[in-house]
């Protein structure tokens, strides 16, 4: 075997533990520094020369994840949901099997996309937030009005001309708590309306063939294209459609023991949670419009629950997206 060291990682915010192994498997070093890519060089330094770093995921990983594969280190991040099966909680105790399961290995792993992917991650998650907040208020408003037995008589809520009624409520009545949580939802709309231009603007960008690729595909426009893509690429990462359609969660899982099926259930979580939700939001958009999907929904709808048939049919989605990726030939309607 050749001799190199393994290193462990326990990363936080403020602090990381180490902990270095040898290719015999003894612990040579462990202790705490702060989470800098220059600190940690400082102290490991004599062990970079040959070596396989490992760390686990956290808030706080990214940056240092970077800097060390930047700098031509092998470093891998642990897959921190297998991992939490397979280890306790102790932060020593963490990074030097980190180091073990690195040296033997068996370090489950993840996979940590590209600046350009995570960028596009971060803003589309951003905007995601924003958009739950901002509903939030919706909810607020609409339940203050409630309240006060203040009607609106205009049919859609937060249209121009509801909003013009609105205002013209908050002229008559003295409402502190009104008019603030008005004022702060307008404000985060004219946030959410311009996150969602930069972040569409940013995947046309950096990923122009690919954005075109998946909104060829009926239901799926820019924004929800730019939620898949977040979430998909580098599309190569996936074995097959079925491997994609397992990490969106959108296929039913199955329990099995000695041969038996005890359960097939769709997951009520996914590894992405923000790709399901792109693909059911396509889903849904995709049987308004006349077309094969359509066609698809209505033969599902037979002996089947709203939501069982819109699953399918983010499931063919989630296969198209699979197809016009890996062919580069956009969706032929």
């Amino acid at each position: 075997m050749e001799k190199q060291y393994y290193i462990g990682l326990d990363v936080h915010k403020l602090n990381t533990v180490y902990a270095v192994k040898d290719w015999n498997g003894q612990t040579v070093t462990t202790g705490k520094i702060a989470t800098d890519y220059e600190d940690l060089k400082s102290v490991l330094e004599r062990y970079l020369d040959k070596c396989k770093i490992s760390l686990e995921a956290s808030t706080s990983y990214y940056k240092l994840y970077q800097d060390f594969k930047q700098n031509g280190y092998s470093i891998s991040v642990a897959n921190t949901i297998k991992l939490r099966r397979l280890i306790g909680k102790d932060d020593i105790v963490d990074a030097i099997r980190l180091a073990d399961m690195d040296r033997l290995g068996n370090l489950p792993t993840s996979y940590i996309p590209e600046k350009n992917v995570q960028s596009l991650r971060n803003m589309i998650s951003l905007y995601h937030r924003f958009v739950q907040n901002r509903t939030k208020l919706k909810n607020q408003i609409h339940a203050n009005l409630d309240r006060n037995g203040i009607k609106i008589s205009v049919r859609t809520p937060f249209s121009k001309k509801w909003l013009v009624g609105l205002q013209e409520q908050l002229a008559n009545v003295d409402s502190i708590e009104l008019r603030y949580l008005f004022e702060t939802e307008q404000d985060m709309s004219k946030r959410v309306d311009g996150l969602k231009i930069e972040l569409i603007g940013y995947a046309k960008r950096e990923f122009k063939r690919e954005l075109e690729l998946v909104t060829s595909i009926t239901g799926i426009g820019e924004l929800l294209g730019s939620y898949i893509l977040a979430e998909v690429l580098p599309i190569t990462r996936f074995e097959s459609k079925k491997k994609l359609n397992r990490y969106a969660g959108v296929i039913p899982v199955t329990n099995k023991s000695d041969g038996k099926i005890y359960a097939t259930y769709l997951p009520k979580t996914a590894s992405r949670k923000l790709l399901r939700y792109a693909l059911v939001e396509a889903a849904n958009a995709a049987i308004k419009q006349k077309g094969r999907l359509q066609e698809y929904f209505k033969k599902k709808k037979k002996g089947r629950k709203y939501g069982q048939a819109i699953m399918c049919v983010a499931r063919t989605i989630s296969d198209l997206v699979y197809a016009v990726l890996t062919k580069n030939k956009p969706y032929e309607k």
